[in-house]
């Protein structure tokens, strides 16, 4: 082999570290333990659980087209839900970082002059959030995704359900169908972003356990028409579906950045490799045998989004087995795919919470019998109801690191 192949066979490898680095921070983020239920209120979550294989930021999308200001948008019909929420976006961003810092969590009080001048701030935003509820369509415009794709649209997205939240607990007062509106906003906006590969699906189940938090806080105040709808978007379907359409995702954009670099000529294939690097030093292996071996790790991860899709234990064991086999001879694998046991704990842990304030919502109008038709998804069994001195506590037999899953209800 001339220096030149060497070179060439040298930078594919390249190539493959930086993809390391991208999945470890990835794979870290999800290897954040879970808060324990006595130490945390329900649905506490941090921003670590953000993985960082793609980049995240405030800016616009480059060849957007310009939006019209939220007035010119109350009179015109507006088919993508998207255009909405940078609206509400822009209006977030005019906020002191004071005042987001309070929006942060809907447990945060201060003074009631202060409360009542950002609950005058939020309810234009809430409004257009409530707005966009209604538009079935949202396309944030950055297909297709690639690995390198930025998504600008999640930190906003994440900060302004958080504030939605906020405005339920401190803004709406009586005002219940008020308040149901604002958690009903904030939930759709999460299933909004969720088709973002798997970054995307853990900000939406961020979202959906701040909201959870705040109904299980409340939930003895929201009846008949208010808990109907609460229950109607927790138990969507497209929930169930989520998870595997993210992992899908994740398995494509693998796909196109391997065939990206297979299709490369000899002398592209080393600019872009040496850019990616800064001219860093690689080690050395063959260019074939290195697409090759991750072209394996995209099979195994399209495997896992149909074991997620089919729902079945079987099929995910089976998944589990796989990808330990193929670690023993691909060094990719053991390092790509090691993560996404925590990706489906978490999916698995938000299908629980999901269905434990669903029965929480019954079990404070109709009482502990309604625990018989609100069974716990991962047994099948009712939940174990204690009652507590301000309410009660339901417990799963989910367990997350030995910890089972458990809620406190008021």
């Amino acid at each position: 082999m001339d220096q030149s192949q060497k070179r060439i066979s040298a930078f594919a490898v390249a190539a493959i570290i930086v993809l390391f680095v991208l999945f470890v921070a990835c794979r870290l983020a999800l290897r954040e333990p879970s808060p324990s239920p006595q130490q945390e209120p329900p649905g506490t979550e941090s921003a670590k659980s953000l993985p960082r294989q793609t980049s995240l930021d405030f800016a616009a999308i480059d060849n957007q087209p310009a939006e019209p200001p939220v007035g010119q948008l109350e009179n015109s019909t507006v088919t993508n839900a998207a255009v909405l929420y940078r609206q509400a976006f822009a209006l977030y961003n005019t906020l002191s970082k004071d005042e987001k810092g309070l929006l942060v969590d809907w447990r945060t009080n201060v003074d009631a002059s202060i409360d009542a001048e950002l609950c005058e701030k939020m309810r234009p935003i809430c409004d257009i959030m409530h707005r966009a509820t209604a538009v079935t369509n949202c396309d944030w415009g950055i297909e297709p995704l690639m690995y390198d794709t930025k998504l600008p649209h999640l930190s906003p997205a994440r900060a302004i359900s958080r504030a939605a939240i906020w405005n339920a607990a401190h803004c709406r007062g009586d005002d219940l169908p008020g308040a149901a509106d604002d958690v009903l906003s904030a939930l759709r906006l999460g299933r909004s972003v969720s088709h973002t590969a798997v970054v995307g699906s853990l900000v939406d189940m961020a979202i959906q356990a701040v909201a959870e938090s705040y109904v299980a806080a409340n939930v003895g105040l929201f009846r008949g028409s208010e808990t109907q709808r609460l229950t109607s978007i927790l138990t969507d379907p497209a929930y169930e579906a989520e998870p595997s359409l993210a992992m899908e995702q994740e398995a494509i954009i693998h796909d196109r950045f391997v065939a990206k670099l297979a299709s490369m000529p000899a002398d592209e294939f080393e600019k872009s490799i040496s850019q990616m690097l800064d001219g860093g030093d690689a080690p050395k292996m063959d260019r074939a045998v290195a697409l090759a071996k991750y072209k394996q790790v995209t099979d195994s991860e399209h495997d896992l989004a149909k074991a997620l899709a089919s729902g079945s234990a079987d099929e995910y064991e089976a998944w589990l087995q796989q990808r330990s086999e193929l670690e023993q001879s691909n060094p990719l694998a053991k390092e790509l795919l090691s993560s996404w046991d925590k990706f489906v704990d978490r999916v698995e842990r938000a299908a629980v919470s999901r269905a434990m304030v669903v029965a929480a919502l019954e079990v404070a109008e109709a009482g502990p019998s309604a625990l018989q038709s609100h069974p716990d998804p991962s047994t099948g069994q009712p939940f174990v109801y204690t009652e507590t001195t301000d309410g009660f506590e339901l417990q799963s037999s989910f367990q997350t690191n030995g910890v089972p899953l458990k809620m406190q209800f008021k």
